[in-house]
């Protein structure tokens, strides 16, 4: 893919969007071969709160948002829960190396968007199933991932 010309929030979503779809494809061949029933929503669903090597926003963004919430302001509004608790997280990080390593907001957040790993992808499951199906597709794959068999 070329990311010559993509800001670093959409690079940053498109690497979130491969990471998901191979996540979610190594689970479901897993499942398969356990024989697991409602296969789909179940690798779904694992595929979602397992985790991912980061946090997929860019620096700019985060740099908007976090600082609010460092000093308590209520009045961002966020397109879901979801997308709220992935800020809310993203903060209580920043807020803790700022405690205990006496660092900048910017060095924190740096570190935090480079280095931590997430608890999970900050999606709902409908999201979610429209990106996999969206990189499925792109990716040519003739798998029956999500279909009945």
């Amino acid at each position: 893919m070329n990311y010559l010309n993509k800001s670093e929030s959409a690079q940053r979503r498109d690497e979130r969007d491969r990471q998901l779809t191979e996540l979610y494809c190594d689970i479901y061949d897993n499942l398969r071969k356990r024989q697991v029933k409602n296969l789909r929503q179940v690798a779904l669903s694992t595929a979602i709160n397992t985790g991912t090597p980061r946090y997929h926003v860019g620096f700019d963004r985060a740099y908007l948002v976090v600082p609010k919430l460092l000093m308590g302001e209520d009045t961002i509004h966020f397109k879901s829960n979801v997308t709220r608790e992935m800020w809310l997280d993203i903060t209580k990080k920043v807020k803790c190396l700022i405690e205990q390593d006496k660092m900048s907001i910017a060095k924190a957040l740096d570190i935090v968007l480079d280095q931590c790993r997430a608890s999970r992808f900050f999606l709902t499951q409908e999201h979610a199933w429209v990106i996999i199906k969206r990189e499925l597709s792109r990716m040519n794959c003739r798998k029956p991932y999500g279909r009945a068999a």
